[in-house]
């Protein structure tokens, strides 16, 4: 009996060591495909900006001792327009968008939120809901304050547009026109793989998984062209390997598991819906893994609930993305509601 435990314990420590070895030997191999310095994830930033088919000027806005990293086209003496990310994405995502929205008479401003994409990644520490955003409420108003914009309109995407919802609720008057793009966080009850999604970030597996981590996301990645195209791709990745738990880790906090297999969002974006004094147009893709277009038409019904002027647009033949998917459906609907050059007094 002695002799069988001591060989049990042997061959455990000969699995666990084989193990160890295994995911020391592909981390470090991974640290060969991963961004070696911000001038590297620069140089493949600017690939994917060259296509835009407009003139962006680049800065990083100091917020709370932090730099925001911020695009800019068109006039600035025409009316601002900000631009706010999704999930696991920059400013640079808009690529295939500034130029249309610079001819529809806008200055357009792109930003990546604090802990996203090239903007510095402070560690995040919070705990709740409202420290989650806290974290982005206060360095966005900071740095739309440092760039002197009093009133703006907004297109978001996804996870930003539950977060550009809950500023301009908090700071009515500053937004005068708001466009949500399939709306993340709506309901409180998530599919399981989103819940795993949001919980188990894409950050964290690149950060540290290595070599693994890289094929995992070579097998998730959308194979599609838009998002291939240009070097989007190879940004995608570098930005999630960037160093220290931030922006990923704030949204994390909006999530929980009831149970191993309930994935719920802590503050659904229905639940805390108000009257605003400015129109809403929100918009879904009929082909969303993410976000069903249900929940989105739940969440337009909602807002015309409060009393808020609101429209409804669906595009076609697009997953999360329709901004990048299919551009040329998505200029036709922002048109409709942000072209200066169509609309009288906009």
């Amino acid at each position: 009996m002695m002799m069988w435990l001591v060989g049990a314990v042997f061959k455990a420590l000969r699995v666990a060591s084989n193990l160890v070895f295994f995911f020391e030997a592909q981390r470090l191999l991974g640290c060969l495909i991963k961004p070696t310095s911000d001038e590297r994830v620069q140089r493949v930033d600017q690939k994917v900006l060259e296509a835009a088919g407009v003139e962006l000027r680049h800065e990083n806005v100091k917020c709370a001792g932090y730099k925001i990293r911020t695009v800019f086209c068109g006039n600035p003496t025409d009316p601002p327009l900000v631009l706010i990310h999704g999930h696991s994405m920059s400013s640079s995502f808009w690529y295939r968008n500034f130029a249309d929205l610079v001819n529809m008479g806008y200055y357009v401003i792109g930003l990546d939120l604090l802990g996203w994409g090239r903007s510095e990644r402070p560690f995040y520490s919070g705990e709740t809901v409202e420290d989650s955003v806290h974290f982005y409420m206060e360095s966005f108003n900071e740095w739309r304050v440092n760039l002197r914009l009093e009133k703006f309109s907004v297109i978001a995407h996804s996870i930003g547009a539950y977060l550009a919802y809950e500023f301009a609720k908090r700071h009515p008057g500053t937004v005068t026109r708001l466009m949500l793009v399939t709306p993340a966080a709506i309901e409180q009850r998530l599919s399981l793989l989103t819940g795993i999604y949001f919980t188990l970030t894409p950050q964290t597996v690149a950060r540290r998984l290595g070599l693994l981590g890289y094929l995992l996301f070579e097998m998730k990645f959308p194979k599609e062209e838009p998002y291939t195209a240009n070097s989007l791709k190879d940004l995608t990745w570098q930005l999630n390997c960037r160093p220290t738990p931030s922006g990923d880790i704030a949204i994390r906090h909006l999530i929980e598991f009831e149970s191993w297999n309930r994935p719920v969002v802590k503050r659904p974006f229905i639940n805390s819906l108000e009257h605003l004094e400015m129109p809403v147009h929100v918009v879904s893709a009929d082909m969303d893994t993410l976000v069903s277009i249900q929940s989105v038409e739940n969440l337009y019904r909602a807002l015309v609930k409060t009393g808020t002027e609101c429209t409804y647009n669906v595009t076609i033949g697009s997953n999360h993305c329709p901004f990048l998917e299919v551009p040329d459906q998505f200029r036709e609907i922002v048109g409709k509601y942000f072209d200066r050059k169509m609309r009288a007094g906009a």
